[in-house]
């Protein structure tokens, strides 16, 4: 019988990344946490993954920094045209700095992903 870990799989997630991306997650952990306060987070695929009616968005290590993703990214108004694909991945916004990080935008962005999940 498998016993329930009593961290959350996230914050070990977090824990592993450089001091660096550190600060930039927990930014966007924040931002999604404060945009929507029903997503259920969990690590699947190697990133941080949230969950309402199916996959809503996630971010994950990358080489320069931290991505921003959304599973249905495609199907996003993205007026600011920061979200960018390529050779198939999901449409996500590259995170290098802290400058790069938009509360009110993103914000907006992890509502409708929800909003699509829902409907």
């Amino acid at each position: 019988m498998r016993s329930k870990t009593s961290t959350n799989q996230v914050d070990e997630y977090l824990e592993n990344l450089t001091p660096e991306k550190q600060l930039l997650a927990h930014e966007i952990r924040r931002i999604i946490h404060a945009s929507v306060a029903h997503l259920e987070e969990s690590v699947r695929w190697d990133c941080a993954c949230y969950f309402f009616y199916g996959p809503v968005c996630y971010f994950v290590s990358s080489r320069s920094g931290i991505h921003f993703g959304f599973f249905r990214g495609k199907e996003l108004s993205d007026p600011n045209r920061r979200l960018v694909s390529r050779n198939g991945q999901n449409p996500h916004i590259k995170i290098r700095s802290i400058e790069d990080i938009d509360e009110n935008y993103f914000g907006e962005l992890v509502r409708e992903a929800v909003l699509l999940n829902q409907n």
